[in-house]
């Protein structure tokens, strides 16, 4: 376990280890105000005992003298505000030191959960095509925050109480060191035997609980991403059943990760309650049965006992909660470490650079083989083809050709295993990826619509105060979208619903065009943005898109071949290649496949 916290504590940021180390003057101020007030009541419960040495030669004879004061009773009195001023010293650095703790856990907390989003982010297509959205955000949301309050804050937590018990048991030993050893053995030795036996069962909960958390947030996440299919199908109750199951497993774990951690106080008490009684048989043989020297010690180590009770079982408690936690970490370590040098701030800064890769004349991909990880066979096989500027192509073929697959290249959102892509004859290098992007506007033939407003979604991903309203309404008004906006009474700032649900599916595709065009894209990218929408709604839509021929290059997927009848040149795709290429009157003409296509569409 103490390697892994090494590790963790290796994963955090210098300054975040720093917070750390000032915040260890904090936990030290209070655990000698701690023991500064056992040490005062006990010295009260001495002058007590003896009044009687107020007016004698020694201590609290000189301290009566020194302070001035006029009898013996209002010295009492004095002495014992004192001491009460520094318990309360003591229990106000206590609740200071607890909240500081807190807060630089969550901080850190936050911070991992801050760096994995980024991280996740910034990762190429290709991992978001192998891992389930659900899955990314339960490590985001869910197994960082098992991370901030089973392992960080605990640890945080076990490093003051260790350090609070440690100088108390040495403030004892100096006094009394039989007391002191006796005390760490018994009760050393009991929290040890309890946290041996529960050792393994608190990892295997760990791992339960992550495992638990994980299946629940991808049920939600298929429930409410698939609710139309859930209410039509009848499946409510087959996720309500599966989250129900997988929810009893959580609550089982967790409860008895609960127990594990509390039971022992109990015990423990018993313990403690038999130790009083055993000490004070023993003072009072030693003592004679003099109450004048039993009363000061046996108060002193009432208190001790007092506050180290609470500490040793805060200990447990905490070293409990951080072994159930430790799954969680383990989970994460590899996404952590990789998220180690990136800077969040930095990068928040460069989300929409305004630099771009212009293009002039072409754009090619010359030679291009590529083959998605895991697969046998390539899905693009030595393609070739080649977007003169401001024309209208088209990427026709079959399902399975790869016309997808060349779109994700074209984007750069993937990189050819073989073979370049060609900007004006010059190779993208990856380092200029962004800025071609910048270039492009994407509209697939699902548009992702955030439950915001219009204007939120065709400027989408910027926050409100960054929005350009003038060039939303330009955008607006170029996709067709200008008469919608007037019939609705609030315009750009009526709210579209979760996934657009409150809107047409004509309607969301010119968002999606409107959202290409918000950036000023100089290439539109289609991908099969029509293929679901009725013949008039396309029809709409490809007016729309027939706007800019000549003045932007588009570039279209389409599985209908009335959708590309108008394009400068076609590409029919097969079997990862291209085929044949030409006008759509030219590949009719020639093109037997072409032509079968054509018939059936």
């Amino acid at each position: 376990m103490f390697s892994i916290i090494k590790e963790l504590f290796g994963l955090l940021r210098s300054r975040q280890r720093k917070r750390i180390y000032v915040l260890q003057v904090l936990v030290i101020l209070m655990t000698f105000a701690e023991i500064a007030g056992v040490a005062g009541l006990g010295a009260f419960m001495a002058l007590i005992a003896d009044v009687d040495a107020i007016s004698g030669e020694g201590f609290y004879g000189k301290l009566y003298q020194l302070t001035g004061f006029s009898a013996p009773d209002s010295f009492i009195v004095g002495v014992g505000s004192g001491v009460l001023a520094i318990l309360l010293l003591g229990a106000m650095l206590s609740v200071i030191t607890t909240w500081r703790l807190s807060l630089l856990g969550q901080a850190i907390g936050v911070e991992l959960s801050d760096r994995l989003y980024q991280h996740y982010l910034h990762q190429p297509w290709l991992f978001h095509t192998k891992n389930h959205s659900s899955f990314l955000i339960n490590k985001i949301a869910g197994e960082t925050g098992r991370i901030t309050n089973s392992v960080i804050i605990p640890l945080l937590q076990v490093n003051a109480k260790v350090v609070f018990a440690v100088f108390m048991l040495l403030t004892v030993f100096i006094f009394n060191p039989l007391v002191a050893t006796l005390g760490v053995l018994i009760f050393g030795t009991a929290y040890l035997v309890l946290y041996r036996s529960v050792g393994r069962l608190l990892i295997n909960n760990g791992v339960a609980i992550s495992e638990a958390n994980a299946a629940r947030h991808k049920l939600m996440s298929e429930g409410f991403g698939g609710i139309k299919d859930v209410l039509l199908l009848g499946r409510q109750m087959d996720f309500m059943e599966r989250y129900h199951l997988t929810g009893q497993d959580l609550a089982r774990a967790n409860a008895i990760n609960t127990t594990i951690g509390n039971v022992p106080r109990y015990l423990m008490e018993v313990v403690a309650f038999g130790a009083v009684i055993v000490l004070v048989i023993y003072l009072v043989k030693v003592q004679q049965g003099n109450m004048t020297k039993i009363l000061p010690v046996l108060a002193m180590y009432a208190l001790a006992g007092f506050k180290l009770l609470p500490a040793f079982q805060a200990i447990y408690l905490n070293v409990s909660i951080i072994k159930s936690g430790i799954p969680a970490f383990e989970i994460m370590k590899k996404d952590l470490e990789c998220s180690q040098e990136e800077d969040f701030l930095a990068s928040a800064a460069s989300i929409a650079p305004p630099a771009r890769h212009p293009v002039r004349d072409s754009i090619a991909l010359r030679n291009v083989t590529f083959t998605y990880p895991g697969k046998p066979s390539p899905v693009l096989s030595n393609l070739n083809l080649i977007i003169p500027v401001n024309k209208t192509v088209g990427i026709v073929g079959s399902s399975g050709s790869g016309k997808s697959t060349t779109i994700d290249l074209l984007l750069g959102l993937i990189l050819p295993d073989q073979g370049q892509l060609l900007i004006d004859e010059q190779p993208l290098a990856p380092t200029q990826v962004r800025l071609w992007q910048n270039v492009l506007g994407f509209v697939p033939q699902s548009i992702f619509l955030a439950d915001g407003t219009i204007a939120e979604n065709i400027a989408f991903g910027l926050p409100k105060d960054q929005i350009d309203y003038p060039r939303v309404q330009r955008a607006i008004e170029l996709a067709h979208l200008d008469k919608l906006v007037e019939q609705l009474k609030d315009g750009i700032n009526t709210r579209v619903g979760e996934r657009g649900v409150q809107l047409s599916g004509g309607q969301r595709q010119r968002i999606g065009i409107a959202r290409a065009l918000y950036h000023d894209a100089e290439v539109l990218i289609l991908d099969e943005a029509t293929s679901s929408l009725d013949g008039v709604t396309e029809k709409l839509i490809m007016d729309a898109i027939q706007d800019f021929s000549g003045k932007k290059t588009i570039i279209m997927i389409a599985h209908r071949l009335a959708t590309v009848k108008s394009c400068d040149i076609i590409y029919f795709m097969d079997r990862g290649s291209v085929l044949d290429q030409g006008t759509y009157d030219e590949l009719l003409e020639r093109n037997v496949m072409f032509r079968k296509m054509a018939l059936h569409a």
